[in-house]
């Protein structure tokens, strides 16, 4: 297969953006036929006088959004193409059109063993360490690299006198000055199409689901939609708080790269809850096509998506894939529900849901003006912290954090577990799943993994439904702990769970 992109050096775009917009044009426009071929990185640089390295990012981006597929030898190949249903309102709403700039609560321990958190099982990189039992916790994320000293002086500035207004109860929806600064960070950073009015501040994920089942009762899709479709495993939390509500959970299974759509249409329900960017907690991204199908369901039923996008900034393959949101052409049919307990503190509570304009009208009314528990004070240092552009510098900083933690923990679990250990999603956000290859269960690998000191954390809790057939996998996250309790929890992980 011969491909010919005009790269232009001198662009203010990486060549690999421009060798992955061409490859994705020619797959968009037939000529690159499903089935077909990719020449590999090393010929296909060699052809375009450049080095491996933009040939094997703009690879991993075409991976990453369901352009291509990698098949045990026969190489990178073209995936069938699912086109667009409906036509873009705005360019960056097509996909792809808008790639983020690279500076652009779910957990419920076994209890039968001591909560993440607690003093045994601190997962702090003080506190974790060979002496010690070593926790990866999943909530947890690395605070070394906060920038306390800047904090501190921009939350300073809320204490004058002009700006007393942030000590009353504030709006309901959210500071709009907070909000403005939302909807440009949304845009910028996930390709999130929203303006500032449609945007409402909620206290972390918990707090905006219940919001949005709240007003979910005040609108078109209220009592009569009784079923919420979601993903076969997610976060036990944010299921009870759907069922709490009314709503009967309809699972549906996992492919590898993301829902099963007939599954969706045969549910009935009008309403279903996804983590496209990062599923979890399985980890699988959900492909291009897919995210198109998804959409055309959503008109087909006249359904709603709602888009949990809880750690998109933090992708390790190619640049942040954009928002299931900004695919939707018809700006009607996706929630999208964002958070910084991830790329922030999750201790600032802060979290945020854009709203299509069904829902926006009516949101005043249904957010009672008891409901406001995103301090106005937060949110006024947030704005600033973003409106001087150091948030996309922390984001960017924290990328990097991340994703040498990441590289240490799939280097260790490659040298010390594989091949009898398979592990799941490691190309974005801040943990991992490991499975073992000899049916042994959720528990005994979590109670071998206490005895040699170290804390893993069971996957069975997130499923909607009981099933036998599951096989067991553990939750490991990193993004509390360094470099170098990671390399050691892996190591004891190996001693204790190879021993027989």
């Amino acid at each position: 297969m011969e491909l010919l992109p005009l790269l232009d050096p001198n662009s203010a775009e990486p060549l690999y953006g421009q060798l992955y917009r061409h490859i994705r044009a020619e797959i968009e426009a037939g000529r690159l036929a499903p089935g077909s071929r990719l020449p590999s990185v090393r010929k296909l640089a060699a052809h375009l006088g450049v080095s491996r390295t933009p040939v094997e990012d703009a690879y991993q981006q075409l991976l990453a959004e369901g352009y291509a597929e990698s098949k045990p030898r026969s190489g990178l190949t073209v995936r069938a193409y699912e086109p667009d249903f409906g036509k873009a309102r705005h360019p960056a709403s097509r996909s792809g059109a808008v790639l983020p700039d690279r500076g652009s609560e779910r957990q419920r321990p076994d209890r039968t063993l001591p909560a993440p958190g607690s003093p045994v099982f601190s997962a702090s990189p003080e506190a974790a360490g060979p002496s010690g039992t070593i926790d990866f916790s999943y909530g947890d994320v690395d605070l070394s690299h906060f920038p306390f000293a800047l904090w501190k002086k921009l939350l300073g500035t809320c204490f004058l006198p002009e700006h007393r207004d942030l000590f009353r109860y504030g709006d309901p929806l959210g500071e709009i000055g907070f909000r403005r600064a939302l909807a440009d960070y949304a845009y910028r950073a996930r390709a999130v199409l929203c303006p500032p009015e449609r945007m409402v501040v909620g206290a972390g994920t918990h707090h905006s689901m219940e919001q949005l089942c709240r007003l979910l009762r005040e609108t078109p899709y209220g009592p009569g939609a009784t079923a919420f479709a979601a993903e076969q495993a997610m976060s036990d939390g944010l299921a009870a708080i759907m069922r709490q509500h009314g709503y009967r959970l309809a699972p549906l299974r996992l492919e590898e790269d993301g829902i099963c759509i007939e599954d969706l249409y045969e549910s009935g329900a009008t309403i279903v809850y996804t983590t496209p960017s990062h599923q979890f907690p399985y980890g699988m991204v959900m492909s291009i096509g897919k995210r198109r199908r998804l959409l055309k369901w959503a008109a087909d039923v006249g359904g709603l998506i709602v888009e949990d996008d809880y750690d998109g900034e933090f992708r390790y393959a190619g640049r942040p894939i954009p928002s299931l949101q900004g695919l939707d052409a018809a700006a009607s049919f996706v929630v999208y529900m964002g958070t910084f307990s991830r790329a922030l503190a999750p201790a600032f509570r802060l979290s945020y849901t854009a709203l299509p304009p069904a829902l926006a009208e009516s949101a005043q009314a249904a957010l009672h003006p008891f409901d406001r528990l995103a301090s106005p004070l937060h949110q006024r240092t947030l704005e600033l912290f973003m409106t001087n552009g150091h948030m996309q510098r922390h984001i960017r900083k924290m990328r990097s954090v991340y994703q040498r933690k990441s590289a240490a923990l799939l280097a260790a679990i490659k040298d010390g577990l594989e091949p009898h250990f398979r592990v799941e999603g490691g190309s974005a956000g801040l943990h991992v799943l490991l499975e073992p290859d000899d049916g042994r269960s959720e528990a005994s690998l979590m109670e071998s993994a206490l005895d040699a000191g170290v804390r893993v954390y069971p996957t069975s809790v997130y499923r909607t439904e009981s099933r036998t057939d599951e096989p067991a996998a553990v939750l490991l996250g990193f993004g509390g702990l360094d470099e170098q309790h990671i390399q050691e929890g892996v190591h004891r992980l190996a001693h204790a769970w190879n021993r027989g």
